[in-house]
């Protein structure tokens, strides 16, 4: 047993010094030292008699048959991962590691709370909850459940639909009461917008129906005093006055409730993207994910707080 453990070792030395690049990256994702991954790697080459990976001081590239042994090594890590997750899918009991990734905003302002209640009814899962704003290859990072916000989810995965990401135009009462509310997608040009920065670029171009009834949308350009790349930050400006702001409704719904800020051209906003709890598909789910997205889909749900929301400042109430 003792030479089976020690390939096996070696195996997944070898897999994260390819993977990562170098020793030291492989050695801080296996939890070792980078020598001890050094020593693995070699050990194996001398059980193998053969060399693996050409090193140099400045980087190592696999040998040919190296490639071979890393193609091969990673289908083998690849099924005993998909076998440790049809043994789990058939304990009814959640357990073991969780990866989540979600939207930086929403999976602070959503999703974290009902990853906390749900690890109050499973205290046996462990959850990583990776929050960014890029697309996360749920395969190559080892995502168990992916929240996205989209119009078209991947069909190679299942995506269980959760809600919709409405998107909401509001501003505070003090600025609505200084310039006005406008009546219609192009009195925009009139008012100052809060805009928000896409990666660099001005993101200046908001998508609006420009008839209520028709549905017909159309980009409507627009412009403001201030600009940030942060939704939270777009808020806050809003709430000093600054002016009209896009955003989702999950993020402003307490502050229309409470009348801190007013919707405007509520009928002219579109919904154009959804939002998924996407996983991968497999023969078994297991437990913690199948309950997960369970727990996910009862939290997202239309709530009371939601029908409160029914009851908040709009448009046709003039500002206090």
């Amino acid at each position: 047993m003792r030479n089976e453990r020690e390939s096996i070792a070696g195996m997944a030395a070898f897999l994260a010094s390819v993977e990562e690049g170098s020793f030291s990256a492989a050695a801080e994702k296996l939890g070792l030292t980078p020598s001890g991954v050094s020593k693995l790697v070699s050990r194996l080459e001398e059980r193998l008699r053969v060399r693996l990976l050409q090193r140099t001081t400045r980087r190592m590239q696999l040998t040919q048959v190296g490639k071979a042994y890393y193609e091969r090594a990673r289908r083998i890590f690849e099924e005993l991962d998909a076998l440790e997750r049809e043994v789990e899918s058939h304990d009814d009991a959640p357990r073991g590691t969780l990866r989540v990734t979600a939207p930086t905003v929403l999976g602070h302002v959503r999703v974290l709370p009902l990853v906390l209640s749900f690890q109050d009814m499973f205290p046996e899962v462990k959850v990583e909850l990776l929050l960014n704003d890029r697309v996360v290859d749920l395969v190559d990072e080892s995502i168990d459940v992916a929240i996205r916000m989209t119009a078209s989810p991947p069909l190679s995965f299942v995506a269980r639909k959760l809600g919709d990401d409405a998107r909401v135009l509001c501003a505070s009462p003090a600025y609505l009461s200084r310039r006005g509310r406008p009546s219609r997608p192009r009195d925009l040009a009139d008012h100052d917008c809060v805009v928000f920065l896409a990666g660099g670029a001005v993101d200046d171009t908001w998508r609006l129906k420009t008839d209520a009834r028709s549905g017909a949308v159309e980009g409507v350009r627009v412009s403001g005093r201030f600009q940030a790349n942060n939704t939270l930050s777009l808020r806050e400006a809003a709430l000093s006055g600054l002016g009209i702001v896009n955003l989702p409704s999950y993020l402003v719904g307490e502050d229309l409730r409470s009348g801190r800020l007013i919707a405007v051209l509520e009928g002219f906003v579109p919904v154009e993207r959804a939002i998924y709890a996407v996983y991968p598909q497999a023969p078994f789910v297991p437990a913690k994910v199948r309950e997960l997205v369970r727990h996910l889909v009862e939290g997202f749900a239309p709530s009371a707080l939601d029908a409160a929301a029914s009851a908040r400042p709009t448009s046709r109430q003039k500002p206090r």
